[in-house]
């Protein structure tokens, strides 16, 4: 271990990146795809639709039962299988032979994710010291966006000289290359005494997230699934909180969720990505169907925001560590819903340059808030739930963009039935609100400066 403790934590930090940025890259690659794939399997949109929303349907309800089997098993050991785990999926994606086939390797691609990206921000927490946390989370945040705004021209590369098959087997040299890394560079908690993973607290967690996410999913298209589905996910909850009584160490530990900073945090994450998601979901219609961009001007706007956050990421964290959190994250969310705001105003006759300046205030207000909220609550974390803590925040994170994606579209039709720059503003500037509560958190949570040690 003698030359672990020597060695510089962002060597560890280039085998987290790896990981996190294929689970983000494969998050929004396949999109490029789907046409292709429509075509290959003879399908309707609504079937092929199913190869997106089973990825992060799945990574939403599992990602806090990864986190808690890292604390159990070890972040290196989690880490390295999700990313076989992930690189599995991805050949049996590359060879699927039917629809239902590709479907069930998303799954599987997507629990590997789920691994993935819940031990990322608990390894750079544990290898990093406090002073220098929230730049390397920040820089975490850089690898997220780097792989979302990858996905769309690498994507289209591949597919320019080769089948929708070869975007998910480019993954099988890189993931078996990146495990090997990995499981050299990381450090091993071999010594560290661990808890028992609470398997009935992990089946039912994730029934009622899978219902309750699915609930959102369906409330704009059928009633009637939603209110099954969510009825669903009230009973589930209703048995994992029985359950997790008599549990030694329950898998959504009570203490963790106890912690205004933590829960003040989370929320904070749930109200940022909703918001942002209302900008996500619509802008790809407002700027073919109002502002009649091409296929390639519509793909070039679409990466302002994720440029613009990968850019002010780390500046965000080397600012939290330097003077603290609450000032870059409160800076961050006035500045999403300014930008949001700014973008509600546009209609057919604003200049593109307007809507490109809105769109990269919302990117770097994203960037200024994410990685000192993540710091703060990791920050508090003891050792021995970093796993979980991580795995609250990827969770927190996914649960926003579903929220956002389904209030943003329910929103949007509401006001679509008078006009679609109507219902274009109703969401944007509901996404301000959320963005500007989202902000407004950071002056309410109890840290100590942003420089509290797990």
């Amino acid at each position: 271990m003698a030359g672990a403790n020597a060695r510089s934590p962002w060597v560890g930090f280039s085998a987290v990146s790896v990981g996190v940025f294929m689970a983000t890259l494969d998050g929004s690659i396949v999109n490029v795809a789907l046409p292709a794939i429509r075509s290959h399997f003879g399908s309707t949109i609504g079937g092929v639709e199913a190869v997106v929303s089973v990825y992060l349907l799945v990574l939403s309800a599992t990602m806090l039962a990864a986190g808690r089997l890292g604390d159990v098993l070890g972040r290196r050991r989690v880490f390295t299988g999700g990313m076989l785990l992930f690189t599995l999926g991805s050949g049996l994606c590359g060879v699927s032979w039917s629809l239902p086939v590709l479907v069930v390797a998303r799954a599987v691609q997507a629990l590997g994710a789920a691994a993935m990206m819940s031990m990322g921000p608990a390894v750079v927490t544990s290898i990093f010291p406090r002073e220098k946390r929230g730049q390397a989370l920040g820089a975490v945040s850089s690898v997220v966006a780097a792989g979302l705004t990858a996905g769309a021209p690498v994507g289209g590369a591949i597919l320019s000289f080769a089948s929708w098959h070869a975007i998910f087997l480019v993954n099988l040299p890189v993931g078996v290359a990146g495990a090997i890394w990995a499981s050299r560079v990381l450090p091993d908690e071999r010594d560290e005494a661990r808890p028992p993973f609470d398997l009935p607290g992990a089946a039912w967690l994730v029934v009622a997230l899978a219902t309750g996410i699915g609930a959102l999913e369906m409330a704009p298209r059928s009633g009637r699934w939603a209110a099954a589905l969510l009825a669903t996910a009230v009973v589930a909850a209703f048995v994992l909180r029985r359950v997790e009584r008599n549990q030694t160490a329950p898998l959504v530990d009570p203490e963790l969720l106890g912690n205004r900073t933590i829960s003040l945090g989370l929320l904070a994450a749930v109200l940022s990505y909703a918001a942002i998601f209302h900008q996500t979901l619509l802008s790809p219609f407002f700027l073919s169907d109002v502002k009649g961009l091409s296929q390639a001007g519509l793909a070039a706007t679409l990466t302002v925001v994720p440029i613009s956050l990968m850019i002010s990421s780390p500046l965000s964290g080397w600012i939290s560590d330097r003077y603290g959190p609450r000032v870059p994250q409160v800076v961050g969310g006035v500045a999403i819903a300014a930008g949001l705001a700014w973008l509600a105003s546009a209609d057919g006759s604003t200049p593109m340059p307007s809507i490109v300046a809105g769109l990269v205030l919302e990117g770097v207000g994203m960037g200024f808030f994410q990685p000192p909220n993540n710091s703060t609550v990791m920050g508090v974390l003891p050792p021995a739930k970093l796993g979980s803590g991580g795995g609250l925040l990827a969770t927190s994170r996914n649960v926003g963009m579903v929220v956002g994606v389904a209030t943003g579209g329910a929103l949007f039709e509401l006001g679509e039935r008078t006009s679609f720059v109507l219902g274009w503003r109703l969401a944007l500037g509901t996404g301000a609100v959320l963005a500007l509560a989202a902000g407004l958190l950071a002056l309410t949570k109890p840290v100590l400066d942003g420089h509290s040690d797990p």
